[in-house]
């Protein structure tokens, strides 16, 4: 920990974070909320141990989708390498940025949004009603919102009933129509650090989160062996089990399915809203399953150059969400729409240039500078 204070004290020494700290101090902020996405909350089961957010729950520890009388217990700022002296930043250098060189106070304009990432969209925006709520108090006054990942799905089905609450929206990494990666995850379960536990399939299948991530509807996300679209129905189970995709039952998967595409339509319709985006669209990404035999290929994560289907299979993204579904915004100005480089999805709420990006959207004017024509009066 003493490691990485260090170096984000360094950075906050060099001219352009000097430069942005003046600006952030002389500007007239709005609140910031700060929702975070999947595994983006620790959780607790019944008896207050933790079920997730500690380094130790990469490796060991209970199954996460079948755990009962669960709660969320903050925001995960970062997973502890050597006690005292250096961890894994998640969360915790953006809010310790934002109060540097932005002059955000947490618990005052800069809070963060507390639920249980496994229930679904819908418990994410009662969530953040309630977060929006308690910050607006009795005023009329509108609230900045800055969302991660599968946050940003509950960030725009808010946004769907409550937009006169919210001034503008910073999206990072958020899947608006989907992500191949969410159905990947549950064909063949997924697992956060080398050596570290397995999350099987099924397990990813009974959060609702993850189904509520699965591509649009309308995309095309099965393909024959020559890349041409086959109409099959991602949100029907019996796709699922027709195609190998999940071989074992998972109980009520067709009613969460239903949910999802329901989550999905509900958005279909959304307006433009006061919208920045982060992402990134360098590495390839996949994007599709391969039918072969009536059962689906699906793409490593890293595609082999021998693959004769990566053609077709792979799209340009950050490696877990291709860049079509984070720029599926309403009426996205694409000035607002901002690439970085990272090598991991999970790693862009700790890259030094996305907090600095995330300060310049909040600060960015949205006054109208008209132009200005200069004439030699000599």
């Amino acid at each position: 920990m003493l490691i990485n204070r260090a170096v984000e004290r360094a950075r906050l020494l060099r001219l352009p974070e000097i430069l942005l700290r003046r600006r952030g101090e002389a500007a007239a902020r709005a609140p910031l909320v700060v929702v975070p996405g999947m595994f983006g909350t620790r959780l607790r089961d019944r008896f207050g141990r933790v079920l997730w957010g500690t380094t130790a729950r990469l490796y060991r520890g209970p199954p996460l989708g079948t755990a009962e009388g669960v709660t969320s217990d903050g925001i995960v700022e970062g997973m502890t390498l050597l006690p005292g002296v250096a961890h894994a930043d998640v969360h915790g250098g953006l809010l310790r940025f934002l109060e540097a060189a932005g002059g955000y106070r947490r618990g005052e304009d800069l809070v963060t949004v507390d639920y249980d990432w496994r229930a679904g969209s819908a418990a994410g925006v009662e969530a953040l009603a309630e977060t929006i709520h308690r910050l607006r108090g009795a005023s009329d006054e509108r609230v900045d919102v800055f969302a991660v990942s599968t946050g940003g799905q509950v960030v725009r089905h808010y946004l769907a009933g409550a937009a006169h609450t919210v001034r503008r929206t910073i999206y990072l990494a958020a899947p608006q129509r989907g992500t191949f990666d969410a159905l990947a995850c549950v064909h063949r379960g997924f697992r956060f650090a080398p050596g570290g536990k397995l999350f099987p399939g099924e397990e990813a299948a009974l959060a609702q989160t993850v189904l509520d991530a699965l591509p649009h509807p309308d995309d095309p996300v099965f393909v024959d062996e020559q890349g041409t679209p086959v109409p099959l129905d991602l949100y029907d189970e019996r796709t699922w089990h027709e195609t190998s995709l999940l071989p074992k039952p998972v109980a009520g998967l067709q009613q969460r399915l239903e949910r999802a595409r329901a989550a999905h339509r509900a958005l279909d319709g959304a307006l433009p809203h006061d919208a920045f985006v982060i992402g990134a669209r360098h590495r390839p990404t996949p994007a599709r399953a391969v039918l072969v035999r009536g059962k689906a290929r699906v793409p490593p994560p890293v595609p082999r150059s021998d693959d004769p289907f990566l053609p077709f299979s792979y799209a340009p993204g950050d490696g877990d969400l291709p860049a079509a579904s984070l720029r599926a915004i309403p009426g996205l100005d694409d000035r607002r729409l901002w690439w970085v480089e990272t090598a991991v999805h999970a790693r862009l709420p700790a890259h030094p240039l996305v907090h600095r990006l995330v300060l310049e959207a909040l600060l960015a004017t949205d006054r109208h500078i008209p132009a200005t024509t200069l004439r030699n009066s000599c």
